[in-house]
Parts: C-alpha cells; structure tokens; sequence
C-alpha cells in the first residue's frame, strides 16, 4: 500500500490507482531471460504478499510463487498471447495457493505475522515494516469480517492496487461483477470503519 493507511484509502479514494512510484509491468509477457528477470523482480514480493494473504504461512507463500515463476518460465512460449501480464500473473498465483489449500485439505492459516517480518513489502520503506505488519493485521481482522469474495476484491483493488479489469481476470468474474464485489465491500469495509471510530 501507498503511504496512505487503509482507512484513509477506504475513506478517500475508492479509484484507487497504481502509486505514482510502484513499479510495473508494462509490456508483453518477457520472452528472453534478461526480460524474465526483469519480470521475476517486478512481481515477486508483491506476488508473496497476496499469496501470504491467502495461505497465511511464510514458506508456502514463497513455495507457491516459485512455482508460478517456474510455470510461467517453462511455458513462456505459449504465454505469449496474454492480454493482462499482471492479472494473468495473480491468476496463475491464486490458483497455486488454491491448489496448496486443497492438499492442506482446510481453510488458510491465521496469519502469522511474526513469520513475515522478512517478506518485503513492494510498498513499504524499511521504517515503515513493522507498522505495515501491524496494519495489515488490522485489515485482515476486517476483511474477515466481509463476504469473501467481496474481501478478495478488496484486497486485490487496494492492496494489490490492481484495476478492475484485472480484478475480474483474477477473480474469473466479469467487469460489472468484479466492481460490484468491491463497492458493496467497500460500503460494508467504510461501516465498520465507522463503527471501529466511535468505539
């Protein structure tokens, strides 16, 4: 996340747009090695943050995304038609994490995020660590309390920062649904904010 908390991203800005200063990636999917260590470095730590998310455990986080660069290395040639890099990207991530999900045979851990003061967050200056993995637990603990799909669009808009478009590409929902899910846990999201004030 930008230097903006949740709350006041929630509050302020639901377009949320890339901030001016995160790295992307702009082109086709790479095709020679120096263009696919360029991709690897442009995705992984935000890749581990959102698998992180979902898995709740360090090791298989990075497990997964490994496996994901793997994949998209192997198969570089018939990845060439993609459309979205960064949503196809996040799609083939969700998937690994549901796939470790369905081996664990449960639901995702609680984060554990004493395990995660090592992963870095793509965002987040080196002071700003410890407070974004306080934050992060106090937008879980929210999150949590929304339906899950409109959570996963959520954090995909405003933690991950991705555009609607792309959401619907990870989420396998269209455009309209993909905005809907997030307006409506947005609302929710700015109501229990609301709630969490005059506490």
């Amino acid at each position: 996340m930008s230097s903006a908390t949740f709350a006041e991203r929630v509050a302020v800005e639901p377009e949320v747009t890339p901030s001016a200063g995160q790295d992307r990636w702009e082109g086709a999917w790479p095709r020679t090695r120096e263009e696919f260590s360029r991709f690897v470095d442009v995705f992984q730590d935000r890749l581990v943050w959102f698998a992180f998310r979902k898995l709740g455990n360090r090791s298989e986080a990075e497990e997964a995304v490994q496996e994901v660069f793997l994949r998209a290395y192997r198969h570089q040639d018939a990845r060439g038609n993609v459309a979205r890099v960064s949503s196809y990207l996040y799609r083939m991530a969700s998937n690994a994490c549901n796939d470790v999900l369905r081996k664990r045979g449960r639901a995702a851990l609680t984060l554990d995020l004493s395990k995660a003061e090592n992963i870095a967050d793509p965002r987040a200056q080196a002071g700003e660590h410890v407070a974004a993995l306080d934050e992060l637990k106090r937008i879980e603990t929210l999150l949590a309390r929304l339906p899950r799909r409109q959570a996963e669009a959520v954090r995909l808009r405003i933690l991950d920062e991705l555009s609607f478009a792309e959401i619907a590409e990870v989420l396998g929902c269209s455009l309209g649904t993909a905005k809907s899910r997030f307006r409506h846990g947005l609302s929710k999201l700015q109501a229990l904010l609301e709630l969490e004030r005059e506490n």
